[in-house]
């Protein structure tokens, strides 16, 4: 095989001649426009998406970069591999121009959330179906894929067969994680329809509730903190048909958004346990504005970690700079007490207090009349 030079941070790293550089550089400003990644990691100088950033990190700093999709970006992925057609479809050619520039750069895509979730949805012979397509759109070459994402064709119809995992493995059984956000979001939903009527003191709440009743969530208290402030919240994406007269509609806008919550914490867990110290990086994608906004928040502003007065700012966008303030020292003091030596957890009061926390949360979304 053929090699030629690249001079990448002062190191000379040898690609093989076939190397797809024009078309990875193309990719790249579509991504770079879309910014449809998270990382969970400071971007090196040259931008976040640049091939010479990963592959200096990866060749000369012995990194690894994970890549951990939602169910949107996944599902596209899968559709290409099975045969769909797109045309002008954008989300589908990012689908496939990540893809392919995370098989150049060594990027491992890690999907189980994505799986998780549709299988909680639709079952796990649907789940276990779109996850064999998708293993083959991951197999796919990745000129092909480049091809998709920089318009050259329109699918992958004919090359690709799903490919079977050899175990199966039982995706519809609820994760705990996904209970826990579940309850919390069912709580938010409770919140909203309480008669507290300041917004800032609806999130208060939920952080004191969260902290003695419950348990504490970087990433649920920060969507409150965006969902309930009075300034241009983005609340209709957040829980979809919570005004439905179909209550059971509600209820599937509820475990929709613990499933969007899971993404984060399950992110943000990976970021804190396996991403500072150790040699593994990660990039959240998706197509969520909205996501992403609480991802980065999530990341730049940790509660713990963030520089005196950044959260603060931060969330100024959407409440006076007082409340804004108000709600970064309960965060901070909740974490405080929880992390202090004579901090004792509750113990649940029953077997299963998470799945009696669910039935009632839901009792009280079926009991809300809708406003007219």
């Amino acid at each position: 095989m053929n090699y030629r030079g690249e001079e990448i941070g002062g190191v000379f790293v040898w690609l093989p001649g076939d190397f797809p550089m024009s078309d990875l550089l193309a990719v790249v400003e579509q991504l770079s426009d879309a910014g449809i990644c998270v990382p969970g990691y400071i971007p090196p100088p040259v931008g976040l998406y640049h091939p010479h950033g990963f592959l200096f990190e990866h060749l000369v700093g012995e990194t690894s970069t994970v890549l951990l999709p939602d169910r949107n970006v996944i599902s596209r992925l899968a559709r290409l591999a099975e045969g769909f057609e797109l045309r002008d479809d954008e989300q589908f050619r990012l689908a496939a121009g990540l893809l392919a520039f995370s098989q150049c750069l060594d990027i491992l895509v890690e999907p189980s959330i994505a799986f998780h979730e549709l299988a909680h949805k639709n079952g796990n012979e649907e789940a276990h179906n779109e996850l064999a397509w998708f293993r083959a759109a991951d197999s796919a070459r990745s000129t092909d894929l480049f091809d998709l994402a920089l318009g050259r064709q329109y699918g992958l119809a004919g090359h690709y067969r799903p490919i079977d995992a050899t175990d199966a493995v039982d995706l519809a059984k609820p994760i705990r994680s996904w209970r826990r956000n579940y309850v919390i979001a069912l709580k938010m939903v409770e919140l909203e329809q309480s008669v507290i009527a300041r917004p800032v003191e609806r999130v208060l709440s939920l952080l004191d509730w969260m902290r003695d009743d419950f348990v504490f969530g970087g990433p649920a208290s920060l969507l409150a903190s965006v969902y309930f402030a009075p300034k241009s919240p983005p609340k209709k994406r957040v829980f979809k048909d919570k005004n439905s007269a179909d209550r059971e509609a509600a209820i599937a806008g509820v475990r929709n958004a613990a499933w969007d919550l899971t993404h984060l914490s399950e992110f943000v867990r990976r970021v804190d346990t396996e991403g500072h110290e150790g040699k593994t990086r990660y990039l959240f994608a998706s197509f969520d504005k909205h996501l992403r906004s609480i991802a980065k928040l999530l990341i730049e502003h940790g509660t713990d970690r963030s520089e005196e007065g950044a959260l603060a700012a931060a969330l100024s966008q959407w409440w006076d700079r007082r409340d804004a303030e108000s709600i970064v020292s309960r965060l901070r003091a909740n974490i405080a007490r929880i992390r202090s030596p004579e901090w004792r957890a509750k113990e649940a009061p029953w077997p299963d207090y998470v799945g009696h926390l669910i039935e009632k949360g839901e009792q009280r979304v079926r009991e809300v009349v809708p406003k007219v």
